[in-house]
C-alpha cells in the first residue's frame, strides 16, 4: 500500500466516523421529539375521557 493511499483511507474513515456521529445526534434528536409528542398525545387523551370537567364554574351569590 502506497503511503498516499493510507492518508486516503485515514481520511475517508474520518470523514465516515463523522457522519456516523452526526447520524446518531439526529437520531437521539428524533427520539426525543418523538417522546415528547408522546407524552403530549398521552395528556390529550387523559383530557379527553371528560372533556367538559373543569371548563366551566358555575358561582351563585
Amino acid at each position: 500500500m502506497e503511503i498516499q493511499g493510507l492518508g486516503l483511507s485515514s481520511t475517508v474513515l474520518s470523514n465516515a466516523n463523522v457522519k456516523s456521529s452526526v447520524g446518531m445526534a439526529l437520531l437521539n434528536k428524533a427520539l426525543d421529539a418523538d417522546e415528547a409528542s408522546g407524552d403530549f398525545l398521552a395528556s390529550m387523551l387523559e383530557r379527553s375521557v371528560n372533556p367538559m370537567v373543569g371548563q366551566n364554574i358555575d358561582i351563585r351569590i
